[in-house]
């Protein structure tokens, strides 16, 4: 059997649930190992590094509205595949902040290899849609839209907590 009819016979859903498990726990322990937070605090004007305890807390917002949208679009794949595209969109988006910070800075960002694979997840994922006819604007249009979703609400809780977080988990 050759690899592209490997790639036929490879389910839409495996990209979206690669997704996450690429993200947690093996993009957020190469950010931790390479020091994210700091790399945010010099990158994005925070008043203080925050803690790795304060960081991952802030991931597990990520983490959380990822996983439920996962689980709904597993619910009715056909129905929710905008969910699921989303979830490639969203890791598409995250790769793009370390891959042109990257470029920008002349220097890796921490994140750097494993936002190359997220890229590479999207990449094979919209293959999948594109080779079984699923890719049209409507879906796309949609799944943005629940991509910056994906961003909108863990970032709201972020900063709704952020404060109680930083007086909980302060930096060392």
């Amino acid at each position: 059997m050759n690899t592209l009819q490997h790639f036929k016979n490879i389910p839409f859903k495996i990209f979206p649930i690669l997704l996450i498990v690429l993200y947690v726990p093996f993009h957020l322990f190469e950010e931790a190992y390479f020091n994210f937070p700091f790399w945010m605090f010099e990158h994005y004007n925070l008043p203080k590094p925050l803690s790795y305890e304060h960081w991952l807390i802030n991931n597990s917002f990520f983490f959380i509205v990822l996983l439920i949208g996962l689980i709904l679009f597993l619910i009715n794949k056909s129905n929710n595949l905008f969910i699921g595209f989303g979830i490639l969109i969203w890791g598409f988006m995250n790769s793009m902040e370390h891959i042109l910070f990257s470029i920008l800075d002349l220097q890796l960002s921490p994140g750097f290899f494993t936002a190359i694979f997220f890229l590479i997840i999207f990449g094979l994922g919209l293959l999948k849609l594109l080779k079984s006819k699923l890719l049209n604007l409507r879906l796309v249009i949609k799944s943005i839209l629940i991509a910056a979703i994906y961003w909108i609400i863990p970032i709201i809780v972020i900063i709704m907590l952020g404060s109680h977080l930083v007086k909980a988990f302060p930096f060392n």
